[in-house]
């Protein structure tokens, strides 16, 4: 098994020095996706929702100085939209 850590960033970054012990990458992947759910569950009150741009990226080490494995990034963009015609 592999030690991997989950980094979240946001214009400021919280370190995971902790991490999981998973089989796979694609363990730590699906680890990753539930990271962002349970962000987004927080609601507009949650840390994240401040700023509509972050990301979590997997890694092989508590710090910056490790081998980044994937990132998840989850952002909103506003788009101007037109309304219908009555």
């Amino acid at each position: 098994m592999t030690r991997f850590f989950f980094h979240v960033h946001n214009g400021i970054s919280v370190f995971d020095d902790v991490g999981l012990e998973l089989p796979d990458i694609e363990a730590a992947e699906a680890a990753a996706i539930e990271l962002c759910g349970q962000i987004l569950n927080d609601g507009p009150d949650g840390p994240l929702w401040q700023d509509n741009t972050w990301r979590v990226e997997v890694s092989d080490s508590p710090g910056i100085l490790g081998l980044t494995f994937l990132i998840v990034q989850f952002s909103i963009t506003r788009a101007a939209i037109n309304p219908l015609p009555r």
